[in-house]
């Protein structure tokens, strides 16, 4: 079973078959952590609450007694492709499947 730590909340979600988990820091409200369980098959939300204590918002989720996975979003979000964090220099999107048989990634390379 999978947990978030603090290393890694930030950058991924925990999912099993039916649910998901994850912490977001809205923009709106600098300081806060909103913590959620969702549906994932049917996109309905079961949860949301708010922290002023990421420790707080992890320990909530973790505490869900639910086979977890840990799930990482790509590096390629937010504005980051086309720059030199991993997700090709071009703009096109080197993914973890390309960097393992560069072949993939064309005459640009990773």
């Amino acid at each position: 079973m999978s947990k978030f730590t603090a290393d890694n909340f930030k950058t991924g979600f925990l999912i099993d078959e039916e649910l998901m988990a994850g912490i977001t820091e809205p923009a709106d409200a600098p300081g806060t952590y909103t913590a959620y369980v969702v549906r994932h098959t049917t996109g309905e939300t079961l949860g949301v609450q708010q922290f002023t204590n990421a420790f707080e918002a992890i320990r909530t989720l973790n505490d869900i007694p639910r086979e977890w996975t840990y799930e990482a979003i790509s590096k390629c979000g937010s504005g980051n492709c086309g720059k030199d964090g991993g997700c090709g220099k071009k703009g096109g999107g080197c993914g973890k499947k390309s960097k393992a048989e560069p072949e993939a990634c064309g005459t640009e390379g990773c």
